[in-house]
């Protein structure tokens, strides 16, 4: 039998992840709005907000995975 990892340590990955996500969101959002030299910062709060649903995506498979095992 293969021995799970602690809750901890799932939901600590999950927090570098969520990290991840939000960084690489807003720093393509900054790059796409200074290279379409928009007015607003329409791109930056645009994949802010996709950055928000795929990170609520992972926390689900995260959560469905550890009731699982």
């Amino acid at each position: 039998m293969k021995k799970q990892p602690k809750h901890w340590l799932i939901f600590s990955s999950l927090a570098v992840q969520i990290a991840v996500v939000v960084y690489a969101a807003v720093r393509g959002g900054h790059w796409l709005d200074q290279h379409f030299k928009t007015q607003s910062n329409f791109w930056a709060l645009s994949l802010s907000a996709l950055g928000v649903i795929w990170i609520l995506v992972i926390i689900q498979k995260q959560s469905k995975h550890l009731n699982d095992s």
